[in-house]
């Protein structure tokens, strides 16, 4: 076996579910887990003192990649699928802004599935049929933004495809702590102001909540259509270097004796001002930015311990906006090597 192995992760955007697609991107991934797995069935009846007889019974396969979050055509193509709609700025083409949103409620439209291609030493894993569960994305001082993603869906279907070439299409380098921005009641547009410098640390977790149950139907073994999402759910935490007070928020920074009673912790934005922005900035052409309208925050935690800087965490849930129709969360992005739509 050679040395320099051949590992790789890509992701193709199906036109029919289960239907194995060429890749349309490869990631910079760190670490990736895809597996199948299978249920096993055992049947005993009374005349043995144990069970005699089984079978398989529903395959499925489920994965994971951890990358350094960067404006790339992979990562894009994974938070696309957690949002569902492409709106380009005007002709945007492969490297214009442009922002993604949320299907509404009433929409017939799917969220996308995909087929990842895994490039292990020796031979290519095929998964097809797989959807996005979740996305968390987290940033602190000191390292590089990250970002996991979760999928679920179909079983595999090949272990011994060849090898392809595992060169990402992205040259630039990904978001880390000193351009990772964080905003409070408005969009974080500028990387020259207007963000607050009190964070140090913040994490969020996109679900979509998967019905794995309900992908299933009789006469096959693996999903026969993709599992329907159920309640979206969006939450985070963000730890601040100190404990804040009344007068110490200077850019909207949530503070503690504002949230202690609980009648205040509830911010309505919008999609032009929301409650919350965070924007992971490489360069003019290459960002992703996280809008939400709506958040409820949680009682902040904090505590003393010895001489340690006494620092508070606040966990928020992001909430449905009913006055900015559709919305709990938006995502702007540019890339300088995106796809020319991502609906497509």
């Amino acid at each position: 076996m050679a040395g320099n192995h051949t590992r790789y992760v890509s992701a193709g955007k199906e036109g029919t579910y289960n239907s194995a697609a060429a890749l349309d991107a490869i990631g910079e991934v760190e670490s990736e887990s895809f597996q199948q797995s299978y249920d096993i069935l055992k049947r005993a009846d009374m005349n043995y003192y144990g069970a005699a007889k089984a079978i398989t019974s529903k395959i499925y396969a489920e994965g994971s990649i951890s990358m350094a979050l960067q404006p790339c055509r992979f990562t894009l193509l994974m938070l696309h699928g957690i949002m569902g709609n492409d709106n380009p700025d005007g002709s945007a083409g492969t490297t214009g802004a442009r922002t993604f949103t949320e299907m509404g409620n009433g929409s017939s439209t799917q969220l996308p599935s995909y087929t990842f291609r895994v490039g292990r030493d020796d031979f290519e894993h095929i998964f097809p049929g797989q959807v996005v569960d979740s996305i968390s994305v987290s940033a602190s001082v000191g390292e590089y933004s990250m970002m996991t993603v979760n999928t679920v869906g179909a079983k595999q279907t090949s272990s011994t495809q060849a090898l392809a070439t595992g060169v990402p299409a992205y040259t630039g380098d990904a978001a880390h702590f000193a351009k990772s921005f964080v905003n409070f009641d408005e969009a974080a547009t500028s990387t020259s102001g207007g963000f607050s410098n009190l964070v140090q640390s913040i994490d969020f977790e996109i679900k979509t909540g998967r019905d794995m149950d309900n992908s299933y139907g009789l006469a096959n073994e693996t999903c026969i259509r993709a599992p329907p999402q159920t309640m979206r759910e969006i939450s985070g935490s963000m730890t601040l270097h100190k404990a804040l007070l009344t007068g110490e928020a200077t850019e909207g920074e949530p503070f503690f004796n504002e949230l202690m009673p609980g009648t205040a912790n509830v911010v309505n934005g919008s999609n032009s001002t929301p409650a919350l922005s965070v924007l992971f900035h490489v360069d003019a052409n290459n960002y992703i930015r996280f809008d939400f309208a709506k958040l409820i925050y949680e009682m902040p935690e904090t505590s003393v311990s010895g001489r340690d800087t006494q620092t508070m965490t606040v966990n928020f849930h992001a909430l449905y906006d009913v006055a900015s129709a559709d919305t709990m969360l938006t995502i702007a992005c540019k890339s300088s090597v995106g796809l020319a739509n991502y609906d497509a």
